[in-house]
């Protein structure tokens, strides 16, 4: 009986290793178009901040098609019997890598038109092909292993992964935009370096994982008495998991508050405290401590349960930007301390992994039908819509306050805008973020869901 509410455990040391790996080469190139993106558009190709804000706003929404088409496309292209998201990671990794680098190698361009063309195209193609590589990689985590502490442990290293992309991104990109030269081109150079570590990663993923997680009720269902369903039935039955829903509202808030944070972050300690060089100390602040609070924090997780260890995160994450607008931008110690405390809320963000991934099993029990790739594109779908909010609201806020990236000083105006970005609306996302975790009751649910569907199955398998 305990092995049928209890999955057993699956997943080797090395397995969970390389499986969290992957997430390094998400996160690399991801997180240097969320915090550096805008930086080098406005500041360095010289492209207007609301024209950016826009071009971003508009392909997420084009974006959120291609989310559920990849879902979509790899259960529907799925062969029984063989694995439907590993595969996808040796196709797509290497055009991934070179959008990236295309994306921050705008030429010289003396048409805003032109400028606009190439941004809304090259942003859109980095955009696709990281759907068409994440969505493969975070439904992997639900194809690997369907214990819930292999779940957790792979979710803790993924954000130990993803903490270590961060550091580096945060920490040293503008030192690194230096050494190479501090131009346009050297934007081209730098990225390229960080396609090449994500390419690696993703790499390594691939070679030491192996899908194992088997659904012989829903299979059976699906290709012998029941045609497969079509992309519209299948949103429908999405549509039908509230967890679903509810994963990513919180995807798209948290992504928000990240972006803010790591988009503003140059703007607000170049302008607002005349101190560009902080870039560093705050990048490692908010980056390097995580590499000891991820781990920390999963026995306080244990003991909060997942939901609310994500709930407690959000709360210490708006502390520290309390914090800092306490402080006021002359209080350097206040910006510290605040971005420690934001680093220690965002130590628990890997809580919204397993959340996720027990949605599948839900929508399995519900509908009679297991969906991993529609129901993991939530997170894709989360991150993605939820960054280009909270670039565009960021893009949006300096273009109406007046900022401009090519004066050396700004207006008041624009003073108080990169405030606003940087400190008040991470914290309203937050508050947002929490209200919407608090209707997240699946946890309780959980093994008597899994003791039901093994039921099934076995139930399936004697008859």
């Amino acid at each position: 009986m305990s092995n049928q509410t209890t999955p057993k455990r699956e997943l080797s040391l090395r397995e969970t290793l390389c499986y969290s790996t992957g997430e390094m080469g998400t996160n690399m190139l991801f997180a240097v178009m969320s915090a550096y993106l805008l930086v080098y558009y406005t500041n360095y190709a010289h492209i207007g901040a609301g024209m950016v804000g826009t071009i971003m706003l508009v392909s997420k929404i084009i974006d959120a098609f291609s989310d559920l088409a990849m879902g979509f496309v790899m259960e529907k292209f799925a062969k029984p019997g063989q694995e439907k998201a590993r595969p996808w990671l040796k196709r797509i990794v290497i055009p991934y890598a070179l959008a990236a680098v295309v994306m921050f190698s705008v030429p010289q361009m003396t048409s805003t038109v032109s400028q606009a063309i190439y941004v809304f195209v090259t942003y859109n193609l980095f955009c696709t092909l990281y759907t068409m590589i994440v969505i493969p990689y975070t439904s992997m985590q639900a194809l690997i292993s369907r214990n819930g502490k292999d779940r957790e442990n792979t979710s803790v290293l993924r954000s130990i992964f993803n903490t270590v992309a961060s550091t580096i991104v945060n920490s040293f990109t503008m030192t690194f935009i230096g050494w190479a030269g501090d131009t346009k081109t050297s934007w081209s150079i730098v990225i390229g370096c960080y396609a090449f570590i994500s390419l690696l990663a993703y790499a390594l993923c691939y070679f030491n994982t192996k899908e194992r997680v088997t659904e012989e009720s829903s299979a059976l269902e699906r290709h012998t008495n029941e045609p497969q369903i079509g992309l519209g039935e299948g949103l429908m039955l999405v549509l039908k998991n509230k967890y679903w829903i509810i994963c990513t509202m919180i995807g798209i808030c948290s992504a928000a508050v990240i972006s803010l944070n790591m988009g503003s972050m140059y703007f607000y300690l170049a302008y607002v405290c005349q101190k560009p060089q902080a870039v560093q100390v705050v990048g490692m602040l908010l980056s390097m401590p995580m590499l000891i609070l991820i781990p920390l924090s999963k026995p306080v997780v244990a003991k909060l349960g997942v939901r609310n260890g994500l709930i407690a995160g959000l709360a210490i994450m708006s502390l520290g930007r309390i914090v800092v607008a306490a402080g006021g931008s002359s209080s350097f110690m206040a910006i510290y301390i605040g971005s420690f405390l934001f680093a220690v809320g965002c130590s628990t963000q890997w809580c919204s992994y397993p959340l996720i991934c027990n949605t599948v099993e839900y929508g399995e029990w519900k509908n009679g039908i297991r969906q991993e790739g529609l129901i993991m594109s939530a997170n894709s779908f989360g991150s993605k819509f939820g960054t280009a909010i909270g670039t565009a609201l960021c893009s949006w806020v300096l273009a109406w306050t007046g900022y401009d990236g090519a004066a050396e000083v700004q207006s008041a105006s624009a003073i108080t805008g990169i405030s606003i970005v940087y400190v008040v609306l991470p914290i309203a996302l937050n508050i947002l973020c929490i209200v919407i975790a608090l209707f997240y009751t699946l946890e309780k649910q959980y093994p008597t869901i899994i003791k039901e569907l093994d039921a099934r199955k076995n139930s399936a398998a004697a008859g």
